[in-house]
């Protein structure tokens, strides 16, 4: 069955797609090294430190959440176009095995935003991007001992 709205739906996951690809490099977690004396650090520095940890995990799991999310949002609009396509020519095994792939990338869809409540919430940790935890340790290390890691 041909739908009118197919054309639409196609629009709608390009869009999606496009934001998901402009997004893609602010999508990883950062990860926060807390000083390694944070006991003998004043409390305002402590309480500074506390509230930089937060703020990064905050944007962590927003980060996160918005990426799966939208993950989640395209490819249900696949499954909606596959499902919009004519069918009609196909025969019935040909059907049962469409519908069977469409049910498969809807399981995926489910499992994709079942992640974005506990990360959200903090019961998950949204992942690491190892690149980021790199240049993140190297200029911690630079700024605790006047160096860079090598030099």
């Amino acid at each position: 069955m041909e739908s009118p709205d197919l054309e639409t739906v196609e629009k709608a996951r390009a869009l999606v797609e496009e934001i998901i690809a402009g997004r893609s490099p602010m999508a990883a977690a950062v990860p926060y090294f807390a000083p390694t004396d944070i006991g003998c650090l004043t409390p305002a520095r402590q309480e500074a430190e506390s509230r930089i940890q937060e703020e990064n995990d905050f944007g962590n799991r927003l980060r996160a959440a918005i990426q799966m999310s939208l993950a989640a949002a395209a490819a249900s609009l696949r499954v909606s176009e596959s499902l919009m396509q004519d069918f009609a020519q196909l025969s019935l095994p040909e059907r049962q095995k469409e519908l069977a792939r469409c049910a498969c990338d809807a399981q995926a869809c489910r499992d994709i935003a079942g992640h974005v409540a506990p990360i959200l919430s903090g019961k998950e940790a949204p992942k690491l991007d190892a690149l980021m935890e790199i240049k993140r340790l190297k200029s911690a290390i630079y700024e605790r001992f006047g160096r860079w890691p090598g030099g």
